[in-house]
């Protein structure tokens, strides 16, 4: 398990918005399980997405959070999509891990909607943030992100708006 907090401090504390092609070149200043997860995450976002299309799209947000029980990733908020890259928290960071990667295109979000739990926990990782998606076969279906860094609520209330005006950030 990796800790949230450290890593979404440090995610935090990224200037942005960057490219994707900065966001994949930067070199992590963490050590242990939370510097192998990063450049894991980086290497499976690099392989699982047309890079030639994604290149120059703006990451607004990123960080880390808990998918469901099981699965561990990070999210990148760009101008038309939320990008989650995640993996099984049971097989941990090894070989055979099986990362994924989930994209919540704009026009697919039909809601958004968000919590912060209040527990002693780090403001870094109390965030949760609800989605409805219409799947490929176009049912709707929830998506819950947790251990969120609060701090990005707004940046996916922007991103909300414009869901909701049909239009780009």
């Amino acid at each position: 398990m990796i800790a949230y907090h450290e890593v979404n401090e440090y995610l935090d504390a990224m200037e942005l918005p960057k490219s994707i092609e900065e966001i994949l070149t930067i070199e992590y200043e963490l050590e242990g399980k939370e510097l192998k997860f990063l450049s894991d995450a980086k290497h499976h976002l690099e392989n699982s997405i047309d890079l030639e299309t994604y290149r120059f799209k703006e990451v607004h947000c990123i960080g880390c959070c808990k998918i469901n029980l099981t699965r561990t990733g990070m999210y990148f908020l760009l101008d038309e999509e939320i990008i989650g890259v995640h993996t099984s928290i049971i097989k941990g960071f090894s070989d055979e891990a099986d990362w994924q990667t989930t994209q919540f295109h704009l026009k697919d979000i039909k809601e958004l909607d968000f919590d912060q739990e209040t527990t002693s926990i780090s403001d870094f990782e109390t965030g949760i943030l609800f989605l409805k998606v219409l799947n490929e076969r176009g049912a709707i279906r929830n998506r819950t992100f947790r251990n969120l860094n609060p701090n990005h609520f707004q940046c996916f209330r922007d991103f909300h708006s414009n869901v909701v005006q049909n239009k780009m950030i």
